[in-house]
C-alpha cells in the first residue's frame, strides 16, 4: 500500500509505472488528445483545440454541482459567443442517459457533448472530481484548470477567459537615442 496516495490514483500510478500511460497535463501541457463517442454512441472525430479558445468540462448527468456548472458555462458562453468554444465530455454513461439529459439541458448553441464511454479520457487528463474544467488556450496549450464546483466558479472561470482573450500589452519602447 502506497501512503498518502489516495485510493482512486493508485491504479493510475500503477500504469505510469509501467510506462503504460503518460501523466495528466499540468499548466502549460499540450491538451491530450480526447478519442470519443458522439451523443449516439458512435466514434466522432477528436476535437481540434488549436486555433480555438475552448473549455473542456468533464461531467456526469447526475451530478448536481456539473450542472450547476453548466448553467455558469451557458452564461459565460452569452458573454464571450463565438471566441470560445464549450466542450462537456460526458464521462462512463450509457448514450441514451446522456441523450435524455441533453433533451432538456438547454446547452448554448453551438456546445458540443461527446461521451468518454469508458472514462479512459477523464482518466488521461487528471480528471479527480465532478465537474472538472479545462481551459485549452488557441495554440492547444492547458491554461487554467478548475476541479469542482461552487462559489466563484463563473467569476474565476470569466476572468481567466479574459485574461486569455486579451493581448499582451506592447512593451513600451523608447526611440533610440532617448
Amino acid at each position: 500500500m502506497l501512503v498518502g496516495v489516495p485510493a482512486a490514483a493508485v491504479p493510475l500510478l500503477a500504469l505510469l509505472a509501467q510506462g503504460l500511460a503518460s501523466p495528466p497535463p499540468v499548466l502549460g501541457d499540450p491538451a491530450p488528445a480526447l478519442a470519443v463517442d458522439d451523443p449516439d454512441g458512435r466514434a466522432t472525430p477528436a476535437p481540434v483545440f488549436a486555433g480555438r479558445l475552448t473549455v473542456v468540462d468533464f461531467f456526469t448527468t447526475w451530478c448536481g454541482p456539473c450542472q450547476r456548472a453548466h448553467h455558469d458555462l451557458t452564461a459565460l458562453s452569452a458573454t464571450f459567443g463565438e471566441a470560445v468554444t464549450l466542450l462537456f465530455v460526458d464521462v462512463s454513461e450509457d448514450s441514451a442517459v446522456v441523450r435524455h439529459f441533453l433533451a432538456s439541458a438547454n446547452l448554448p448553441k453551438g456546445a458540443r457533448v461527446v461521451l468518454d464511454r469508458t472514462g479512459a479520457n477523464a482518466q488521461r487528463w487528471g480528471q479527480e472530481r465532478f465537474p472538472t474544467t479545462f481551459l485549452i488556450d488557441a495554440g492547444g496549450i492547458v491554461r487554467h484548470i478548475n476541479r469542482g464546483w461552487g462559489p466563484g466558479y463563473q467569476a474565476r472561470l470569466g476572468r481567466w477567459l479574459r485574461a486569455m482573450l486579451t493581448p499582451p500589452a506592447a512593451a513600451a519602447t523608447k526611440p533610440p537615442g532617448d
